[in-house]
């Protein structure tokens, strides 16, 4: 599909966020990259181009689906075509504003996101295997609670919104014949306290205290989970009241705190999943690591 604008002032805007972004990238190539992804060959046949046609649909006037329709399309695209992961370049699309001004929700988010992994890395498919939603009959497990498959050797291995390493037999997990929706845990992108820095700046963490987010001048960072985190003034956790940390007083608490950054888009340790998802050997952290590209595992 190829988009038609009524001047350059989208793209040119667009190109220039992500290059913000993506700092290490010429602007050229991330020229190029904004149209590629709107169906020209590059810049020079968009600069050309661009008004043959009727404008496109802006986001704002799309259903709901055709919107994240076209967010998946452009998150993959501009990855591709960039060398870089789809989850960060999802991420920097709403202030991209390229095709509109429509606010990204979290379901937005979550359903782009997950989207992504099924056109990637994690197909979907049927049947009992890594990768497939599923629920657990047995005592002590929620029967609507919802499971990620990691492993089916010596029972199965599961992550989901409470634990990155959970286990259950292989005849107490179901997988329904409708299919479950997907789902990003909350273990992987709920925030669990928070640290106030040195340096006025506050860092949001993960269960796992892993780096999510960087709060800094009314400005929100998106961390890498390895990024090294200075010295810190005091530390914080959300109150549990004696229920989990991922349900009740605590989530409430900490989706509080994300709405009041108007956070709605995922941190980059979301993406362990697939990784996770793929080796039912490694941990949150070591997923962590291999997601950022460090070579070293402690």
């Amino acid at each position: 599909m190829r988009f038609h604008f009524p001047n350059l002032t989208r793209p040119k805007k667009a190109a220039k966020h992500l290059a913000s972004v993506f700092s290490d990238i010429s602007l050229s190539s991330i020229q190029r990259a904004v149209a590629v992804a709107c169906g020209y060959r590059d810049w020079h046949e968009l600069e050309v181009s661009h008004g043959a046609a009727e404008s496109t649909v802006l986001d704002e006037q799309l259903p709901e689906g055709a919107f994240r329709e076209r967010a998946i399309a452009l998150s993959r695209s501009l990855a591709a075509a960039l060398n870089v992961h789809d989850g960060d370049v999802q991420a920097a699309l709403p202030d991209m504003r390229l095709t509109g001004n429509r606010p990204f929700t979290f379901d937005d988010h979550e359903a782009i996101r997950t989207a992504c992994w099924r056109a990637g890395p994690i197909p979907w498919q049927s049947g009992r295997h890594p990768g497939v939603i599923f629920r657990i009959k047995s005592a002590g497990f929620s029967k609507t609670e919802p499971h990620w498959w990691r492993k089916s050797r010596g029972g199965v291995g599961f992550i989901d919104h409470s634990t990155s390493n959970g286990a259950c037999a292989t005849f107490e997990a179901v997988v329904p014949r409708t299919r479950i929706a997907d789902f990003v845990p909350r273990r992987l992108w709920l925030p669990y306290g928070w640290m106030d820095m040195e340096d006025g700046s506050r860092v949001l963490f993960s269960r796992d205290y892993l780096p999510l987010w960087r709060i800094a001048d009314g400005k929100v960072e998106r961390l890498k989970p390895t990024a090294e985190m200075h010295v810190y003034r005091d530390r914080q956790w959300f109150p549990e009241s004696g229920k989990p940390w991922s349900h009740g007083p605590a989530r409430e608490a900490a989706e509080r705190m994300l709405a009041e950054y108007g956070i709605t888009a995922f941190p980059r340790l979301a993406d362990v999943l697939p990784i996770m998802t793929l080796d039912e050997h490694i941990d949150v952290k070591g997923a962590a690591k291999v997601l950022d590209g460090v070579r070293e595992l402690a």
